[in-house]
């Protein structure tokens, strides 16, 4: 006894009115309409949470990466070199100093970089200094100690990035 072939190519249904044209019914498209603006109504407010953390990471990242650049360019460079933190003007450079150690004048290696808006910072293992603070690498590859906490409008700590003065080592630490 035969099979019977199936057909296994997708087509449109016949109208039921007999007309013979093919489509999609409007309860159908309705149905579809709904269940995208479900998966959009759930998905969006997850998205935005999702980049506003993201901004707290690229941020602690990018105090990470310029602490690390000034630790390697005092040792190459047999120079200071040092991360400012203007912790009121939310703004962070590198700069290299004219000696290896004891420097008395600072050259801008790296611009100012502004936080977000919606980043909020500190210094201070207990993350509530409000001081400038100036974390400087030193040739031998030691620097000054140092936590900076990346926190968000309400001053929740997202991540603290920390810098160990013996070894000159810089670290993300998460909550």
């Amino acid at each position: 006894m035969a099979q019977p072939t199936r057909n296994t190519q997708l087509t449109y249904r016949s109208r039921r009115d007999g007309t013979g044209e093919k489509g999609f019914s409007l309860v159908e498209v309705l149905v579809i309409v709904a269940i995208v603006g479900l998966i959009a109504a759930i998905a969006i407010p997850n998205i935005s949470v999702w980049l506003r953390s993201m901004k707290y990471k690229e941020t602690a990242w990018d105090i990470l990466s310029k602490s690390r650049l000034a630790r390697q360019l005092a040792i190459t460079r047999n120079r200071e070199h040092r991360v400012e933190f203007d912790i009121d003007g939310r703004r962070y450079r590198v700069t290299q100093g004219n000696a290896s150690s004891g420097s008395t004048s600072w050259t801008q290696i790296r611009p100012w970089k502004s936080l977000d808006s919606q980043v909020n910072w500190a210094t201070g293992q207990t993350c509530d200094g409000g001081a400038d603070i100036n974390v400087t690498f030193y040739p031998n590859g030691t620097a000054d100690s140092a936590t900076i906490c990346i926190m968000d409008t309400d001053n929740t700590r997202k991540y603290r990035v920390v810098i160990t003065a013996r070894s000159g080592r810089v670290r993300i630490e998460t909550p």
